[in-house]
């Protein structure tokens, strides 16, 4: 469940130019990944894990069959964003928009989390198990209980909570097109050691992501390899 246009696009699935996102479309290769409009026990019943990215604004009574559920045994990641930077061309009364801000606050006091708005603007590296996160005015998490530990950055949380758990992360710019598919960033794999975490399945080997500069010092290096190689080859045929 998202209130971010990653399955159709914002201007929906009978837009001409409407597409998936990098994102749903690459996860989907990895994940079998169903739509939701509302969350109660019979649509949390029909999956392993739910991912919940920036939803829009859900009911009390939808709050509670997602903690109910969880504490049963279900599994949750959860990105809440305090200041979303997600591009947008439809008018800022279109209820269609991304929700500029996190709306899970009930449900986070409940498990003792707070949501504090971001200590520094921009785009924002963080290192999750040696691989490069890149976000975009992260907010900070902060927890007032046992049920959750919150990491030294302040991004994620990780709860437990009865039979179930959720992982909580205080961004979902890092699902943008633009942050997804940079070349320096490896959002892609982080996001699914998160859901493989979750689901308890291994991920499969993914190949290195190298940025250009990356790319280009490595042809460098083959270049100076290969001169080195013919220079001695010419010293030794004299």
């Amino acid at each position: 469940m998202t209130g971010l246009p990653l399955v159709w696009g914002e201007k929906g699935p009978f837009d001409p130019g409407s597409r998936p996102a990098a994102a749903y479309r690459e996860l989907g290769r990895s994940f079998e990944l169903q739509p939701v409009d509302v969350l109660d026990p019979a649509t949390l019943a029909r999956g392993r894990a739910l991912f919940l990215a920036q939803p829009q604004r859900l009911a009390p009574a939808e709050l509670a069959d997602l903690d109910a559920w969880i504490r049963r045994g279900g599994r949750a990641l959860i990105l809440t964003d305090p200041l979303l930077a997600w591009p947008s061309e439809l008018p800022p009364t279109d209820i269609r928009r991304p929700p500029p801000v996190g709306l899970l606050g009930p449900l986070l006091d409940h498990w003792g989390l707070t949501l504090d708005p971001p200590a520094q603007a921009g785009e924002v590296e963080s290192r999750r198990d040696g691989r490069r996160l890149l976000l975009d005015s992260p907010g900070r998490l902060r927890s007032s209980g046992a049920q959750c530990a919150v990491d030294e950055a302040g991004l994620t949380a990780f709860c437990r909570l009865g039979r179930g758990s959720a992982r909580v992360v205080a961004d979902a710019d890092l699902l943008r097109d633009s942050l997804w598919e940079r070349r320096s960033a490896e959002n892609p794999a982080v996001v699914e050691a998160w859901l493989h975490e979750l689901t308890g399945t291994a991920p499969p080997p993914r190949p290195a992501r190298y940025s250009r500069a990356e790319i280009g010092v490595a042809f460098m290096l083959l270049a100076l390899l290969t001169a080195t190689g013919l220079l001695l080859r010419r010293r030794r045929n004299r």
